[in-house]
Parts: C-alpha cells; sequence; structure tokens
C-alpha cells in the first residue's frame, strides 16, 4: 500500500507538471542575446512544440535499429531546408498543430513498440522535418543572420534526438524488462503531454 501511494503521488506530481508546461506551449524566444548560431539552437529546444518530437523521434528511432540511424540525419537536413523556406515562403497555416501532433504520433509510435519500413521511418523524418524547420525559420527576423541562425536549428535537430537515440538504445541493451517498458512508457508521456498541449492551447496554435 505505501508504494502504491508513492506511485499515486508521482503520478499526480508528474501530471500537474504537464498541465504547467502545456499552458505555456508558445512561450519562447529566440535568445537573441547569446548569438545567431546559439539563438538557433536554443529556440527549438525552448519549445515545447519542438523538443517533445526530438525527443520522440530519438526514442522511436533507438527502438528501430542502427538500420534507422540515418533518419536523424535526414531529420537535421529537413529542418534546415525547411527553416530556409520561410525566409521566402509565405506564412503556412496549421504548422503548429501539425507539430503537436508530430508529438503526439511519434510518442504513440514509441509506445506501440512498432518496427517501422525504414522507408516510413525516413518518411516521417521527412515531413516532421520541414514542418518543424519552417516553424523555427519564421523567428529569423531584424538583424539575426539566416546563415548563423538556421544551422544552429539543424544541430539542436541532431544533437537532442541522438541522445535520446543512444539512451534507448543503451537501455533496450539491458537484460530488465521494466526498462524496455519504461521506454515505452516514456513515449506515452510525450503523447499525452501533447494531447494536453492541444487541449489548453489548441485555439491560440490554429491561430498563430
Amino acid at each position: 500500500m505505501p508504494s502504491n501511494r508513492r506511485i499515486l503521488v508521482a503520478q499526480t506530481g508528474a501530471a500537474a507538471c504537464l498541465m504547467a508546461m502545456a499552458t505555456s506551449a508558445q512561450a519562447h524566444t529566440a535568445a537573441k542575446e547569446v548569438g545567431d548560431f546559439y539563438a538557433g539552437f536554443l529556440h527549438p529546444v525552448t519549445a515545447l512544440e519542438h523538443v517533445l518530437p526530438l525527443l520522440a523521434l530519438g526514442l522511436f528511432v533507438g527502438q528501430q535499429g542502427h538500420r534507422a540511424t540515418a533518419a536523424l540525419l535526414v531529420f537535421s537536413l529537413m529542418l534546415m531546408l525547411g527553416a530556409a523556406s520561410a525566409l521566402w515562403l509565405p506564412a503556412m497555416p496549421y504548422v503548429g498543430l501539425l507539430n503537436i501532433l508530430s508529438a503526439v504520433l511519434l510518442g504513440g509510435l514509441v509506445a506501440a513498440a512498432w518496427r517501422l519500413p525504414i522507408a516510413l521511418v525516413q518518411g516521417l523524418a521527412v515531413v516532421f522535418g520541414l514542418s518543424h524547420g519552417f516553424a523555427n525559420g519564421t523567428a529569423v527576423a531584424g538583424a539575426i543572420k539566416p546563415y548563423l541562425f538556421i544551422p544552429g536549428v539543424g544541430v539542436a535537430g541532431l544533437i537532442v534526438p541522438a541522445w535520446a537515440m543512444v539512451a534507448t538504445d543503451f537501455v533496450l541493451r539491458q537484460k530488465a524488462g521494466w526498462m524496455h517498458i519504461a521506454v515505452r512508457v516514456a513515449g506515452s508521456w510525450i503523447a499525452a503531454i501533447g494531447i494536453l498541449v492541444l487541449a489548453t492551447s489548441g485555439r491560440a496554435i490554429l491561430n498563430a
């Protein structure tokens, strides 16, 4: 019974944190004072709508095995291409919604622990790389130098998922079955946060 109480307390605290995070999904800045490259690096990692899918992608690729590792490089390249396209393309509706849905979808795939065809893994990396890149590229304004900001975004889009992938690969190599389940639980929590963001900030995202 005491252990059940501890679990309940932990779940309640986690839920409270998720709700607090969900309400601040749009609250991030380009952090221009650190320099354009680092501003580009920090922009996706300080935004819930971007960092959740980055982590989920790393978990997902880690589950798929070494055959899917190239998807991270594809994602990073598409991030930079998407960010560059935002400099000359008009604003695209529903990009923010697509980015949140990517967290729900990728988190759900991690929770399901399905092994997908490599072409589908690469396809997800292309689509979500372009959408997240475009959203980050819209932050390029004023004196920000695109040729520094955009590579920063691309590096963040490679390092964060790669870290999650390496951690996932390490966990899945362990014999303890509960560690394998923990990866799936992490995916379910990411999907849950994405759903909470949609529930609490969906209208603001659509109007952005």
